[in-house]
């Protein structure tokens, strides 16, 4: 009877000792579990931190969509999903400004017979809103083009001619302009063209600048020196208003400091 008591004890004491060990080993993975999602929200949280600061804002959704499949409510996340949405209108409205002003100067251009901006502004419009209804334009300049290649007769100033409009709308300026200098020093009508590279000459020195002022100002942006990055963003700015990507860093760092 004595022995059959032991036995029992014993049975109970290995029970009891296998449970806590199983609740151990539960509560142990649980912890390991929430400390490989708390994990993965940081390393996709920081992601799409970069992509914010860098102006990829459909990057940085991918990485917030992350999150929330496993945490709807998660505060920074949801933080900084309704700045991107802010963010998204006011870039959408900018663009809309943005090609309004360009539609206005391509019908300038095409009016003069001004194949080189004409192009250009073509290109910006379609880079901006490729379904903008600017078929009409396009076909009046290229008429336009045909008659310039038909008055000259030499077939390497034709080429000279199209490369002057292929590097002026890939905005490579300082060739477009070489190429024109040419062109005018046989055919003195394209007197005014030579001029009017020169100034876009001086925007693509310009535009290395404005370059450097930005991506400046988005390293210090990601650093949260935010002071500076205001600074850098607008001298960007001044000298390029029309970038929309300097804008809405603009608007960024202002969020961030408001």
């Amino acid at each position: 009877m004595i022995m059959k008591k032991v036995l029992i004890s014993l049975s109970l004491i290995v029970f009891m000792s296998s449970l806590c060990t199983a609740i151990t080993r539960n509560t142990s993975n649980s912890n390991e579990n929430r400390k490989i999602e708390k994990n993965a929200y940081y390393k996709d949280l920081q992601r799409a931190k970069k992509c914010y600061c860098e102006g990829d804002f459909d990057g940085a959704e991918k990485h917030l969509n992350k999150i929330f499949e496993v945490s709807i409510d998660n505060e920074k996340a949801n933080e900084m999903r309704n700045k991107i949405l802010l963010l998204k209108e006011k870039e959408s409205y900018y663009k809309k400004a943005l090609v309004n002003d360009l539609v206005i100067e391509l019908r300038r251009a095409v009016k003069e017979g001004n194949c080189y901006e004409g192009f250009l502004f073509i290109k910006r419009i379609h880079d901006l809103s490729p379904n903008e209804p600017i078929e009409a334009f396009k076909t009046r300049l290229e008429n336009e083009k045909e008659l310039i290649l038909y008055a000259i007769e030499d077939t390497g100033d034709k080429n000279l001619f199209i490369d002057s409009v292929d590097f002026f709308v890939k905005e490579k300026f300082k060739k477009s302009s070489d190429c024109i200098y040419k062109l005018y020093q046989k055919y003195p009508k394209f007197v005014d063209y030579v001029g009017l590279n020169r100034c876009y000459v001086l925007q693509e020195t310009t535009s290395k600048r404005v370059k450097k002022f930005y991506d400046e100002a988005v390293k210090c942006f990601k650093a949260t020196k935010l002071g500076e990055a205001r600074n850098l963003a607008e001298l960007a700015y001044s000298l390029q208003p029309t970038d929309i990507k300097i804008r809405i860093l603009l608007d960024q760092i202002n969020m961030e400091i408001l």
